[in-house]
């Protein structure tokens, strides 16, 4: 006798509802993982910003041992001065008629006109990753706005005859550690022209700063310095300024080279020392005047 077989359960699909709660437990999930994702990439382009400091810092101290202990020279061999140790070809930026050609250009200078890359031969090292300027499209005048180049030495440690607040040897620095060596730079004119331009007014009260050169944001709001004794540290930017000027200096069609191009409402940090960095500043500004 044949038994009456149970019928099979109909499939049952999600409800709307259900759907729904779905989605929005996964977007709730995507809202919080995002941020998340985002810092630990910024995190991981100031580490990579940070080695290339310290093989920059490095460098010049090894370029000093090799030349009597002597600091870059003011003016770099051929063409444009370009972040103080290197120059670019005299034609630049105005012969550049793709990101492509500027890209060749710029790191064949680099291997070529460039007194520390025998110290740091990688043209990698001059570049950080956080800096968008490469992606720009190619301007003209002073808001060329592609660039390569990432960082510059600093005006206080490069030979210059008559100028009271550069070092012409690197035994005459007595604050090694504390003595700024690099900057990251964010220049609107195609790359990082000559030397990142600073200064102190000191040591005696009151004591005054002036930085002329703009402040990179590569990576949020933090920048990366190399130090005269080789080591290389990050700097969490306070002044609103500085980060507002550093953001707009990435942007196409910007003129903001220095903080001279800024409005008079964005220039606290240069001028005065109303700047909650100004402290940091004035201690790592290390020079003759501010020994």
């Amino acid at each position: 006798m044949t038994k009456n077989l149970p019928a099979p359960a109909a499939c049952r699909g999600f409800t709307l509802i259900e759907l729904l709660v779905v989605i929005a437990i996964i977007a709730i999930l995507a809202a919080m993982l995002l941020p998340v994702l985002a810092r630990a990439k910024l995190k991981a382009t100031e580490s990579t910003c940070l080695s290339n400091q310290k093989q920059m810092g490095l460098a010049l101290l090894m370029y000093a041992n090799d030349n009597n202990q002597n600091l870059i020279n003011f003016t770099p061999p051929s063409g444009n001065d370009a972040d103080g140790f290197w120059g670019l070809e005299g034609g630049a930026p105005a012969d550049w008629t793709s990101q492509a050609s500027a890209l060749l250009d710029v790191q064949t200078s680099l291997k070529t006109n460039n007194v520390l890359f025998q110290y740091a031969p990688s043209v990698g090292v001059y570049h950080c990753p956080g800096d968008v300027r490469i992606n720009l499209p190619i301007g003209t005048g002073s808001s060329v706005g592609w660039a390569y180049d990432s960082y510059a030495v600093t005006e206080n440690v490069e030979a210059y005859a008559g100028w009271g607040q550069s070092f012409s040897k690197i035994t005459q620095i007595k604050r090694t550690s504390d003595c700024i060596s690099f900057a990251e730079q964010a220049d609107t004119r195609g790359y990082n022209e000559a030397t990142f331009a600073m200064s102190v007014n000191g040591p005696l009260p009151p004591i005054s700063f002036q930085f002329t050169d703009v402040f990179a944001v590569y990576h949020g709001n933090i920048g990366t310095f190399a130090f005269a004794d080789g080591h290389a540290e990050p700097r969490k930017w306070l002044d609103p300024n500085v980060i507002a000027c550093g953001q707009a200096s990435l942007m196409a069609g910007s003129t903001l080279y220095d903080y001279q191009q800024a409005a008079s409402s964005r220039l606290t940090a240069p001028n005065g020392l109303t700047s909650p960095d100004a402290e940091w500043l004035i201690q790592h500004c290390v020079a003759p005047n501010n020994p």
